[in-house]
């Protein structure tokens, strides 16, 4: 365990809005724009009767499983703010005990 705790409060707020404005804005925006790309594809450029609707659907899966990656960068978010509220309340509580005493 370190010996000493330091939380700078404004670069974890940063840091996760970071994280949230990445998946939010750039990450999850792009690979939707991929799969409509390649639908666009697949049914107007790369026309194959069989194959063209089988890559489609496997497409759209391998993109649904991107998103849900994307979206789980944002737990690393949530853990990181519970870890700062955590602290932040544990100080409060810390020190009204100490002031009531």
């Amino acid at each position: 365990m370190a010996a000493n705790i330091s939380l700078d409060y404004a670069e974890i707020e940063r840091v996760c809005g970071v994280l949230d404005d990445a998946v939010d804005n750039t990450l999850v925006p792009r690979m939707n724009e991929a799969k409509e790309e390649v639908a666009t594809l697949l049914n107007s450029g790369l026309v194959l009767t069989a194959t063209s609707p089988a890559l489609e659907a496997k497409y759209e899966t391998f993109t649904m499983n991107l998103v849900a990656g994307a979206e789980a960068i944002k737990e690393y978010a949530n853990q990181f703010k519970a870890i700062k509220q955590s602290v932040e309340d544990m100080d409060k509580d810390m020190a009204e005990k100490i002031n009531a005493g």
